[in-house]
């Protein structure tokens, strides 16, 4: 942890040397050395990281290094922002400067100057007392890098092959479990029947809950899966049902009552037999008064499974209790996180090894988390006996602390077998509210916003992070919500235990603070990160610095105004997402903060943003929600690498070509696509959406000059242009085309999804896909795709003929026919080999 807030400051303030070298003017040589001291103590810390949750007096040397390299931050980053600052005035009265007032800005400066200086002299000087306490602790420069490098050399698409192989949901020892829930499921009881799963956190409730759901979700026609968390809010939860079963827009149900919302969904249920599962329940009153009313029984056959760690909230006998796993179960689970690949891993470990191993799974005492956490500190190390030792000593050593349950013992362990560059990045999980899912996008660009990402090589900041992500998946710190169509992670989230161990160890560390309904999580009086999780008035506290603050995360419905109070001038991160802001509610404040590098702002209505916003220079993420106008002063900001703005316009000639860093664009269709789109050759994502029929010359050529392409998502209401052949284009995985098409696009090997709506192409066109060499179509019912009822389907040599696909019989009679058919001819001529697969989802009307 202190090694990577090191690193980060430490890169920071070599970025700044370089970048703000005028601003520095005068200071430079004094941060220079300091930039210098805090890399050669890298080496020292990673020795102190492994060492200080045996040693007090080594975890309080760290606890000197990490404020002391965040009060040289501090300090470089204020005088930058100073300076940056009298230029603007300058700018503004420039001729007035010139003849009256240069002499007082010279003296501003100097004095400025001079306060910086003295400041630096007591940094460099806390410098020196810490590199000396050190000697006296006997803490040594070791080399960690034949471990990490290891991994660091590898391409983030090797690593990301070898996690992908580990299963997130493994289900071991519950085959009993599972049969008894699907017969109650599929049960003829014509009642509503109330199921329920209780166990101890970390005994696999959701596990089971989601594979039992899985299987049996397609006999119900109307279908929810809902996960509370201890502070949920009703509103919420019943909005999340009516997406699940009915599919309701957000801006549509937050205009209803909870009253409303409630009677919505009990008269939906009426008429549909369903299967709900509500998932961690934490109390009887949230079943009684919230849950139990909606769900009516209606004698059709309809089920609730409710899972909860207390078998108080549940009205009768629990139906199921979670058990332990013993022995060969625990030895199953721990074998297949550590050897994912092989086919029987129960006997891949090596007889020398055995021994150990069962020495660290007993510490575990048949629990699936500890489990699974366990067996990630191993999953990447060596197979040695000295390896498996270390993690012994590890776990024996957190497993006699006194402080902590049996699970939270190893937990604690695979916190501080995480190698540095990890652990703030786990730590950050923290922030979000218990059981928030999150997309990968989103907390990839808070990482790098936050400075966690190192720089390797020639590698993107975006692939090493997602390489961090995948590791942290391996070691079973992250749980998995959802995968994209190419195999890398595309949601996640923390499990509750492992979520109360990042805000302990943030606690010590002061790396952040969560006001939430219960209080506050710190009483640090200089705050670094901030969540608000609840309506609270924070930034007027008296008591409580915010002008260390460099993140501010609203996950909650805040006063916005709050954040004109704020004296945090040198924020990086401000995510305002789960917040409905106008154009006159906006804080002019936030123009002002450019240092900013994430900018999110929740459900913008239909407004312009300021133009102000093009003064965060240092801007490289901005996600906007709703619709609106973004100004053309956003192409100043060069560093942007991100730019969702979904349903947003972009005012007069924007210089989109400014823009060469960007790898994320979604912007509504415009007179850009002519001027700069081709010249944004690092673009990865591209999302365009309104009318593009007068750009489709333009569009064409640019989107073959995109070759670093991974995902293109057209969303015309009128036609989508004739492509050029995706030669060059090898990443491209995802391409969804939503328009009339004059003829299907030449689809390029790569491609791993394919989703066509409303193209109205002809019956031959279908032809081109004997092309792929592995589909599997998914017919649906909700666009028009192809101007016939009839389809011709050809895959290798088979070829399957349809009519009245629009039946549902003989729809679903189709779709099998033709996969067995398909992996009867994979078979025969590949032998099962599949290299890839690619989806075509058609839309079909009847």
């Amino acid at each position: 942890m202190a090694s990577a807030v090191v690193t980060s400051v430490s890169a920071k303030l070599g970025n700044l040397l370089f970048q703000e070298a005028k601003n520095l003017y005068g200071v430079n040589d004094d941060v220079e050395w300091i930039q210098t001291q805090l890399t050669r103590m890298q080496c020292f810390l990673k020795d102190a990281d492994s060492r200080q949750n045996k040693e007090e007096r080594v975890k309080n040397w760290v606890k000197e290094i990490i404020q002391v390299s965040y009060d040289a931050e501090d300090i470089i980053e204020t005088f930058i922002y100073s300076q940056n600052a009298q230029r603007r005035r300058r700018g503004f009265a420039e001729w007035i400067a010139r003849c009256v007032c240069i002499v007082g800005e010279l003296v501003r400066e100097l004095i400025t100057q001079y306060m910086v200086s003295k400041k630096i002299k007591k940094i460099r000087q806390k410098i020196n007392d810490i590199s000396e306490s050190r000697k006296t602790f006997g803490i040594r420069d070791i080399n960690e890098g034949r471990q990490e490098e290891s991994s660091s050399t590898s391409s983030p698409q090797e690593h990301w092959q070898f996690y992908s192989d580990v299963k997130e949901e493994d289900v071991v020892g519950q085959k009993n479990e599972i049969s008894t829930l699907r017969e109650q499921l599929i049960s003829e009881e014509p009642s509503r029947c109330l199921i329920s799963i209780v166990g101890m956190p970390g005994s696999g409730k959701t596990t089971l809950a989601k594979k039992v759901y899985h299987v049996v979700k397609d006999g119900f026609p109307c279908h929810a899966f809902v996960t509370l968390s201890q502070q949920y809010k009703i509103k919420n939860i019943l909005m999340d049902v009516l997406k699940c079963v009915m599919g309701l827009r957000r801006e549509e149900m937050e205009k209803l009552t909870e009253k409303e919302l409630g009677e919505k969904l009990r008269d939906h249920f009426k008429k549909e037999r369903y299967l709900v599962v509500i998932d961690d329940i934490w109390s009887k009153e949230g079943w009684d008064d919230m849950l139990d009313p909606i769900l009516p029984d209606v004698k059709n056959k309809s089920r609730v499974i409710l899972t909860t760690r207390d078998e108080k909230v549940i009205p009768d006998d629990p139906t199921l209790r979670m058990r332990l796993l013993d022995d060969d179960e625990g030895w199953e689970l721990f074998m297949k996180k550590i050897f994912p690949k092989e086919k029987n891993p129960s006997r891949a470990c090596p007889a020398n090894l055995e021994e150990i191993g069962k020495k660290i799974l007993a510490k575990c005492g048949g629990l699936p988390l500890a489990i699974l956490v366990s067996g990630g500190l191993l999953v990447r190390e060596p197979h040695t006996a000295k390896v498996w030792l270390d993690v012994l000593e590890s776990v024996d050593r957190h497993y006699l602390t006194e402080s902590t349950n049996k699970c939270g013992r190893i937990l604690d362990s695979g916190y501080w077998q995480l190698p540095y560059y990890l652990k703030p990045c786990f730590l950050y999980m923290g922030l979000f509210p218990e059981r928030h899912t999150i997309s990968s996008n989103k907390l990839i660009g808070l990482w790098i916003a936050e400075g966690f990402i190192e720089n390797k090589g020639s590698a993107k900041l975006e692939d090493v992070a997602e390489e961090y992500l995948e590791e942290l998946v391996g070691r079973s710190m992250i749980q998995v919500v959802r995968r994209k169509s190419n195999g890398s992670v595309g949601q996640c989230r923390i499990h509750d235990l492992l979520r109360d161990l990042c805000i302990s160890e943030a606690r010590q560390n002061n790396f952040f603070t969560i006001h939430n309904d219960k209080g506050t999580t710190s009483s640090s009086t200089n705050v670094r990160r901030l969540a608000l999780h609840c309506n609270v008035d924070v930034y007027d506290n008296e008591n409580r610095s915010t002008a260390t603050l460099r993140s501010i995360l609203h996950t909650h419905l805040v006063d916005f105004e709050k954040l004109r109070n704020t004296r945090g001038k040198l924020l990086r991160v401000l995510d305002a997402g789960g917040r409905h802001i106008s154009r006159n509610e906006f804080p002019k404040e936030v123009s002002k903060f450019v240092l900013l590098r994430y900018l999110e702002l929740g459900r913008y209505a239909n407004e312009s943003l300021p133009s102000s916003i093009g003064n965060l220079s240092n801007l490289e993420t901005l996600r906007l929600w709703g619709s609106g106008t973004v100004p053309n002063e956003i192409c100043n900001s060069e560093h942007l690498r991100h730019l969702y703005t979904h349903g947003f316009d972009i005012d007069g000639h924007p210089r989109v070509n400014n823009l060469r860093n960007l790898q994320t664009l979604c912007l509504r269709a415009g007179t850009w696509i002519n001027d700069g789109l081709g010249q944004l050759t690092s673009l990865r994502k591209l999302v365009i959406d309104g009318d593009l029929s007068s750009y489709h010359k333009a569009l064409s050529k640019s989107i073959d000059k995109l070759c670093k392409l991974r995902s293109l998502k057209l969303l015309s209401g009128c036609s989508i242009p004739p492509f050029m052949p995706f030669t060059h284009h090898l990443h491209l995985y995802k391409m969804i085309l939503e328009g009339r098409m004059m003829k299907p696009p030449e689809i390029p090997r790569s491609l791993v999804m394919l989703t066509l709506v409303g193209s109205s192409l002809k019956q031959d066109d279908i032809s081109a896909l004997k092309k792929l060499t592995n589909v599997v179509v998914i017919p649906t019912l909700r666009f028009r795709a192809f101007k016939r009822r009839k389809l011709k389907i050809f895959v290798g040599d088979i070829s399957v003929t349809c009519d009245n696909l629009w039946f549902g019989i003989k729809l679903v009679s189709f779709l099998f026919f033709f996969i067995l058919l398909l992996l009867y001819n994979l078979f025969l001529k590949y032998h099962v080999k599949i290299v890839r697969r690619v989806i075509l989802e058609i839309g079909l009307y009847c």
